[in-house]
């Protein structure tokens, strides 16, 4: 049976079957395009697609371009292809499907872990049996630096740490409020006696000054089973106390100098960069080998260099207490290096050291050694 294609609006149906194409006027082949071509009497063309067995409306490229014109939608892209739209959707997805057979979305990109915080804390071993809050709390804000607060009760950050049987072990952990102060206690206090005057011999073990572990942090947020804690939150009320406390020990902070005790107190100018130790040798020491007075002074340089710029050193080799003294770049190195060197012992012997006035004289022999040096010396400027 004989096909035939109607197409709307046109004068007669157009053939569909090859061998008829010749007897109808309408119908050429073009040898360019390998295709039968079909023109109406109003110039509308199609092309016949062999593999349909059917004729197909040619588009004018101008047309088409108008009709587009007059339906595009700005901001969109017609030009981009549609693949490109495809992947753009699948960047959000991960490759591969749940169990449903959907597409899994990708998770959001998790935040840059923060910096670790300052160390703030050390931890101190080798303290009396009796030792008190209080008494730690003078003795390392005194030389150290403000120790943080508790945000409630106003308490210090120390822990003294006890044994089974709820004994103290001599050991205490101690939160600053600014990280400078951790070095500041290992450099001032560490391997010195936590008292200088007073208690047995048994009790004057040195005690150790290094800075905590970070550890320290995670044990105060476990439970009994050692489980970790889900940390709180920190409510707003919270938050306006941990403040109103941060501005508090800043203050604090900032008076901290005039709260240091009396003996590093007011000097005057002319002095107050020049340290007095003594004990610092012995004159059978002396005697005995008298080159040693050059390694003394180097040994006394870089031990007091640790606390700041030291400009000059004198030993004076005929005083019977063995007195030498330092001359630093500023006055607040004089003062650390009389907090750091007091009652520590060198050679064996307990040092003292103080700032000095200037009323003192103290006698050396007018060697070769020293000539660099008389410069600096107490008794003159």
């Amino acid at each position: 049976m004989e096909q035939r294609q109607h197409i709307e609006g046109a004068a007669a149906p157009f053939p569909t079957n090859p061998e008829e194409f010749d007897s109808d006027d309408r119908i050429s082949f073009s040898k360019l395009d390998q295709k039968f071509l079909l023109v109406q009497d109003d110039g509308t063309e199609f092309e016949f697609d062999d593999a349909i067995k059917r004729w197909i409306p040619i588009l004018d490229e101008a047309l088409l371009e108008e009709q587009q014109k007059a339906y595009r939608v700005s901001g969109v892209d017609e030009n981009e292809p549609v693949d490109a739209i495809k992947r753009k959707r699948k960047k959000e997805y991960i490759n591969g499907e749940d169990e449903g057979g959907r597409m899994v979305k990708a998770p959001k990109k998790a935040k840059a872990p923060l910096p670790p915080r300052p160390n703030t804390a050390v931890y101190v071993t080798g303290l009396p049996s009796d030792v008190t809050v209080e008494e730690v709390h003078e003795v390392f804000s005194r030389k150290c630096g403000v120790i943080a607060e508790e945000i409630d009760s106003g308490k210090p950050r120390i822990k003294l740490y006890t044994d089974e049987k709820g004994e103290f072990k001599g050991d205490a952990l101690i939160v600053f409020f600014k990280p400078p102060s951790v070095q500041m206690a290992i450099m001032l206090l560490d391997d010195t006696d936590f008292r200088i005057e007073g208690g047995s011999s048994k009790e004057r073990i040195k005690m150790r000054v290094q800075a905590a572990e970070a550890s320290y942090k995670k044990v105060q947020q476990t439970d009994a089973d050692g489980k970790e804690k889900e940390k709180p939150k920190t409510s707003m009320k919270d938050k306006q106390k941990i403040i109103k406390k941060t501005q508090k020990l800043d203050a604090r902070l900032a008076d901290w100098s005039d709260d240091e005790p009396s003996a590093l107190a007011e000097t005057s100018s002319r002095w107050d960069k020049v340290v007095i130790l003594k004990h610092m040798f012995t004159l059978q020491e002396l005697e005995e080998d008298p080159a040693a007075i050059l390694d003394i002074k180097e040994d006394i340089r870089e031990e007091c260099g640790k606390l700041g710029e030291v400009t000059n050193v004198v030993l004076y080799d005929l005083e019977k207490d063995g007195v030498a003294s330092v001359r630093f770049a500023n006055a607040e190195s004089a003062k650390a290096c009389v907090r750091s060197m007091n009652g520590r012992k060198f050679s064996g012997q307990e040092i003292e050291a103080y700032i000095t006035d200037g009323k003192e004289q103290f006698k050396k022999s007018k060697k070769k050694a020293d000539d660099d040096d008389e410069q600096g010396g107490p008794e003159s400027d």
